[in-house]
């Protein structure tokens, strides 16, 4: 019963770091867009009035 215990407890401690470590990536994939609009990766909708942002 102990290693199965223990074995749980990792499983969930992995899950935990793969979770932060996804939100972090779309963090900074955000993060990118929102800086570079006219990549492609965000909308339009931050882009001042009258510019195209390369759309």
């Amino acid at each position: 019963m102990g290693r199965l215990k223990k074995g749980a407890l990792w499983g969930v401690l992995a899950l935990c770091v793969v979770f932060i470590a996804w939100v972090g990536w779309g963090f900074l994939q955000f993060d990118r867009d929102v800086e570079n609009p006219r990549e492609g990766g965000f909308s339009g909708r931050q882009c001042e009035g009258g510019k195209d942002c390369g759309h």
